[in-house]
């Protein structure tokens, strides 16, 4: 049905349509990752130190490990199901079949973290409470941690991405409802430990 799907589409505007606009949405940031680069070198050139032996666990602090996260540029993707699968099936099908196809080209690309934010209205209802502040109707965001935000735009531009990710995200991802936000973390607590040491500072 999947292949389908995908046949009509190549054969319609509306393929067309979406791949143009959300690969120009993605190369409109080059600007952005210039001008990062030339006002904070350090921070676009920046290089993971190794951590010590042991793996950074749950529960355990290690302030190299929270250090390099903070140094990184985070970037979230968020979107809605498409209209004609539920968010149930949008969570199963981002989970389970789209990581089979991303999960390698996000390696390749060179990003530190790549992470699935799932929020189905069971989730969302759970804040619906009298005074509570609006919620976010998004079904999920798709999270990455990069070294400079040159790799984002690499990703974009990515012909793999044009022609494999891109297309399955078709399968389950509203395209219209996507938005984008970019910033970096600072680290207060982490794995219920007070965070001494950053890296970075405002």
């Amino acid at each position: 049905m999947t292949t389908h799907i995908l046949s009509a589409l190549k054969h319609h505007h509306t393929f067309h349509y979406i791949n143009m606009k959300f690969t120009s949405f993605l190369l409109s940031i080059l600007p952005l990752a210039s001008a990062a680069k030339s006002k904070n070198k350090p921070r676009t050139d920046y290089i993971p130190q190794p951590a010590t032996s042991e793996e950074c666990c749950p529960f355990t602090y290690k302030a190299t490990c929270t250090k390099n996260l903070e140094r990184m540029y985070h970037i979230q993707l968020f979107y809605n199901h498409k209209k004609d699968i539920t968010p149930e099936q949008f969570s199963a099908y981002w989970a389970n079949n789209h990581t089979k196809t991303a999960g390698d080209f996000h390696l390749r690309q060179g990003v530190y973290r790549y992470s699935q934010y799932h929020s189905t209205p069971q989730y969302r209802d759970l804040v619906r409470v009298p005074g509570a502040a609006p919620v976010l109707e998004f079904d999920g965001a798709a999270q990455f941690w990069v070294p400079n935000m040159e790799t984002f735009a690499a990703m974009g531009a990515d012909a793999f991405y044009r022609d494999v990710i891109q297309a399955d995200e078709l399968n389950f991802i509203d395209m219209e409802s996507m938005r984008l936000i970019v910033g970096v973390d600072y680290i207060v607590v982490d794995n219920q430990n007070a965070v001494t040491e950053h890296g970075r500072s405002f």
